[in-house]
């Protein structure tokens, strides 16, 4: 038993013996392995790193913001908001013509502007009493003077309050559906269009401006602090700012006293003054005194219009127009303001084709007999009578319109004019005799 116990002793130990010896050759191996690794790695690194690239992270690099595009667009942006870069749009209206204040709402909700209803100055609101002197008198027709008082009520407002400039429009007002992105980018050409002339801000005479020529013009003082006398100060006044765009006033209204954007006619006079830009939102074809045009707008120091149909004005054109009036209200709104840009003692400008243009009805509808499509000029107002030519009808139902441009405003052209388009855009589905009263079966 003994013998048997010493033997299996002596068979264990020869295992174990043999065991460390193999765990020894192990070692040296895996030593080997891991250097001859390194080597073979080594060896062809290059080779390796050229198969098995790794992708660098990359390199925050900060942007370089133009800050000029940053005003330009600022200033674009805001030209074409809901009251396309304006204080406030007023659209002036007869408390009787619920019919253009259906179109201009219709026109505010399918273009995006926002409208502000000024009321007219009626015919019995008229006594001769409140109207200034003139030096021509009986010229003006008492629808004429109600005119010229309801814009002047603007302009008195302006003036008291010293507003920032606001858009005024007729009621019979009319524009493309497209008229945000039209004053957007009429609005870069229009900065450069100062920078191209070397505009000026305008004499501004309101109390504290610094723009007064009369302040301007003073001698300015200052006390030598080595000799403590008084002598000119010959930095004073500043130099004009630079002509730069501007969110605050994209306009850069201290430069103009009118800007019009809706006259149906123009003086020749400064017509050279322009700048010619392309609009692919207005037709090709227009002639501008000779030249014709293609999907192009001229932006051109004014000649002097005529109609009102929709212009700017800044609080000192208000002031120059309301003075004017108030010394000699011998003209017409409209020819009042043409004959003080005749003289160039308002600083005004405009556009040609305007974005903005009148409408009336179709000739063929019977609204021409009513008295419509004037409030100065269209005679007598009446219901239509049952012999009124009506032939225009049919038109209407294949167009869904009963709106066109004045015919004898040779400068309008608007690609997709709002009225016109009203339908398709509210009822693109509808058709109009649909709805119309069936004589067959007098529903």
């Amino acid at each position: 038993m003994y013998e048997i116990e010493q033997e299996r002793s002596s068979w264990l130990g020869s295992v174990l013996a043999r065991w460390r010896s193999y765990r020894q050759i192990h070692r040296i191996l895996l030593i080997f392995s891991v250097v001859f690794t390194i080597f073979v790695l080594d060896r062809y690194r290059i080779e390796l790193a050229g198969t098995f690239t790794v992708p660098e992270p990359p390199i925050n690099e900060t942007l370089t913001v133009d800050p000029f595009l940053d005003q330009r667009d600022d200033s674009m942006a805001q030209a074409g908001n809901s009251t396309l870069g304006f204080h406030a749009i007023y659209y002036i209206n007869m408390k009787a013509r619920y019919d253009r204040e259906d179109a201009m709402a219709l026109q505010s909700y399918i273009s995006g502007v926002d409208l502000t209803d000024y009321p007219a100055v009626e015919a019995d609101q008229i006594d001769p009493v409140g109207m200034p002197p003139t030096h021509r008198p009986m010229m003006l027709k008492v629808g004429e003077k109600g005119c010229w008082r309801a814009h002047a009520n603007i302009w008195s407002e302006m003036v008291r309050k010293k507003l920032p400039p606001v858009l005024i429009m007729e009621s019979d007002a009319t524009w493309d559906i497209n008229v945000r992105p039209i004053m957007s980018d009429l609005n870069k050409h229009f900065v450069e269009f100062l920078k191209n002339i070397n505009s000026t801000p305008v004499h501004d005479p309101s109390y504290g401006s610094k723009y007064n020529k009369h302040n301007a013009a003073k001698a300015h003082f200052r006390r030598d602090e080595f000799t403590n006398m008084t002598i000119p100060d010959e930095d004073l006044p500043p130099s004009p700012p630079p002509i730069e765009y501007r969110s605050d006033d994209p306009w850069l209204s201290e430069h103009w006293d009118l800007f019009s954007l809706g006259q149906c006619f123009e003086h020749p006079q400064d017509k050279d003054i322009n700048l010619i830009y392309h609009d692919p939102r207005v037709p090709a074809g227009k002639d501008y005194w000779g030249e014709k045009l293609g999907n192009q707008r001229v932006i051109r120091r004014s000649g002097g219009i005529t109609c009102t149909t929709a212009y700017a004005i800044s609080h000192t054109g208000a002031a120059k127009l309301l003075l004017r009036s108030a010394l000699d209200l011998d003209n017409p709104v409209d020819l009042l303001i043409r004959r003080l840009t005749l003289s160039r003692d308002l600083v005004a400008y405009s556009v040609m084709p305007p974005p903005i243009a009148q409408w009336e009805y179709r000739g063929d509808v019977g609204m021409g007999e009513r008295g419509a499509q004037s409030d100065i000029n269209g005679g007598k107002h009446k219901d239509t009578p049952e012999d009124a030519v009506m032939d225009g009808w049919p038109v209407v139902n294949n167009t869904n319109s009963v709106w066109e441009t004045k015919r004898h405003h040779a400068d309008v052209a608007f690609d997709k004019m709002a009225l016109a388009v009203a339908w398709d855009e509210i009822l693109p589905d509808g058709v109009l005799a649909n709805s119309w009263w069936d004589p067959n079966t007098r529903d």
